[in-house]
């Protein structure tokens, strides 16, 4: 079963622990399948690759032979089989409503859970959409228009919130303690990450659960 990785946008070098589990994990380098974060072609897609490559894996020695991004260029056909025979699978950061569309007109849930990957990580918007439930508010960053709470992949029966602090009180009293009531939501800080797999979450860095309308920092 794979390892999904669950964190922020990194601006610069992935944190080191993150760095020792991915070199544990990534068990085959044949190819590495990223995501666009938003949707269709837009000036910054160019980073989606960019970020991947030259930022976070060739660093840390991790280098694949091919590099693939998924985005509304290529046909659904292409991309499904891309994601089944991936390496590793990343969801970019970007706008998490634009992706999360993206993922549903093509169809990429199915392919992505069906995929051979050792590894799939999800950054910002991209872990967001990982999990079952996907806040976007006006309090975790995003604009009115796209306000509400959308269903993810559910790679992991949990919300995810990337960048959380304990004072944002509008999001956490209004938003995420509610929802607690209905499912899990973990949460992390800059610079913290999660691994999850077969059920086991492992969170690194400053981290919190909150199940039942109750914070616990782990």
């Amino acid at each position: 079963m794979y390892a999904l990785y669950y964190s922020g946008f990194f601006e610069k070098t992935l944190p080191m622990q993150m760095v020792e589990l991915l070199r544990d994990d990534i068990t085959c380098k044949k190819s590495i399948v990223v995501i666009t974060g938003f949707g269709k072609w837009t000036a910054e897609e160019k980073d989606d690759l960019y970020f991947a490559k030259e930022t976070w894996f060739d660093p840390i020695g991790i280098v694949f032979d091919e590099y693939h991004l998924i985005d509304a260029n290529i046909p659904k056909e292409k991309a499904h089989m891309l994601l089944r025979n991936a390496s590793v699978i990343l969801l970019q950061g970007g706008f998490t409503t634009l992706q999360n569309a993206f993922l549903s007109e093509y169809e990429l849930e199915k392919p992505i859970k069906e995929t051979v990957a050792p590894v799939i990580m999800g950054v910002s918007a991209g872990a967001r959409n990982m999990s079952a439930k996907v806040v976007c508010m006006k309090s975790n960053g995003h604009t009115s228009e796209e306000n509400g709470i959308y269903n993810g992949l559910t790679l992991s029966n949990f919300c995810y919130e990337p960048y959380f602090s304990l004072d944002n009180d509008e999001l956490i009293k209004n938003e995420l303690l509610p929802l607690s009531q209905e499912l899990n939501v973990y949460a992390t800080a800059n610079g913290s990450f999660m691994r999850v797999q077969d059920g086991e979450v492992l969170a690194f860095g400053c981290s919190y659960l909150i199940s039942d309308s109750t914070i616990h920092k782990l």
